[in-house]
């Protein structure tokens, strides 16, 4: 009698370490299959915010190009507003902006 309570015994712990050993092998695959979906969304994410950054970038680019080209048009069409001026006009100019610059002097 006590053998064979000893081989139920016996057999339960084997049947419980099978159990365990299955568990951990589930618990390992799914681990595996969490980390390859998070790292396959996380270079998703990676790779749309790359585009977006690259997108953004180009628009600031194309934004400041058409910027410094407004800016030499104003500064050509003000240079030709003040070549058409004569030379006591500007003269009175360069001296009001001059004595603006200068240190201890009203403007």
């Amino acid at each position: 009698m006590e053998d064979d309570v000893l081989s139920k015994v016996v057999a339960v712990e084997k049947e419980i370490q099978q159990r365990l050993e299955l568990e951990r092998t589930n618990a390992r695959e799914w681990l595996e299959k969490t980390r390859a979906e998070q790292e396959r969304k996380f270079l998703e994410e990676k790779t749309g915010i790359e585009k977006e950054s690259d997108s953004l970038y180009g628009q600031a680019v194309k934004d400041a190009e058409a910027r410094a080209a407004e800016m030499l048009d104003e500064a050509r069409e003000e240079a030709a507003r003040l070549e058409k001026e004569d030379d006591e006009v500007l003269a009175r100019i360069v001296m009001k902006h001059i004595v603006g610059i200068l240190p201890g002097k009203a403007s």
